[in-house]
Formats: C-alpha cells, structure tokens, sequence
C-alpha cells in the first residue's frame, strides 16, 4: 500500500473516532483550546487559540495553544499535513511544552526540530521552522481561526 493511501486511511479512521479537521490536517480528538486564566498576560492571550497557515506556502501546518500553564508556558499541539507530491514525512501531530520569550512563542520538536512564531501587530504569526541540525529554514505566517 502506498503512503499516500496509508495516510488517507489513517485520516478515515481518525476522523471515524472523533478527530477534528483543520485546514485539511486531521487533529486528535481531545484536541482543544482551552480560555487562559485571568491572570494571563497579554501575549500568552494573544496566543492562546488554533493557528493555521502553509509552511513555505505549499504544506499546510497547524498550531493549537490548548492550554496555558503561566506567563512563560504554553502546551501546544504541531500539526502537519503532507505537501501535496512530495512529503516524506507524511501527516501527523505533535503535543508539546512551548515558552513565550519576549513577543515569541518558542517550540522544541523531535529530532532536535525547533518553531518559533512571532506575535505581529496585526495580530498573525509569523513563524520559521529549522529542521534538526540542518542550515535552511521555512517560513510560514499563520492566521488565528475564529471558532
């Protein structure tokens, strides 16, 4: 079976157990935002939420602060969804600890990867990507989606 139909099968399944759809990326079930408390700063409320946008324009990314834990961090969730031809990596999802540094949120990922998103005035992200030790970055700018 090739890749792309494991992937599509995989998608039905988790669909068929209540995972939800974002931009096309399917997210865990239990995958949710919760509001940050009260005493939140401003920014950690700026970022709380569902983020999407498309790495490098063509492989579409999902980022979900589901919770915040205090002024410098956040749970998050990194999702991806598989570039339209050439993706060795596939689809999935990763749950992770995040640090608000300054203005930025900061992720570390498997494999020595690491995110980062910048809060901008007009309220969008923009963010990069370096995948472990390699030089060359991505770029994305995500958009907050209103639920």
């Amino acid at each position: 079976m090739t890749s792309f139909i494991k992937n599509q099968v995989f998608s039905i399944i988790l669909i068929a157990s209540g995972a939800v759809l974002a931009q096309g990326i399917v997210l865990p079930p239990d995958s949710v935002a919760k509001p940050p408390p009260e005493s939140t700063s401003t920014i950690g409320k700026a970022l709380s939420g569902k983020w999407q946008g498309m790495w490098d324009g063509r492989m579409p990314h999902v980022l979900v602060v589901e919770e915040v834990r205090s002024n410098t961090e956040l749970q998050v969730l990194y999702a991806w969804q598989d570039i339209p031809a050439d993706n060795s990596w596939g689809a999935g999802w990763y749950r992770t600890t995040a640090t608000i540094e300054g203005s930025t949120l900061k992720v570390s990922l498997r494999n020595g990867s690491r995110a980062w998103y910048e809060l901008m005035p007009d309220g969008s992200l923009k963010a990069g990507y370096q995948r472990g030790s390699e030089s060359g970055q991505s770029s994305a700018t995500l958009n907050k989606v209103i639920q």
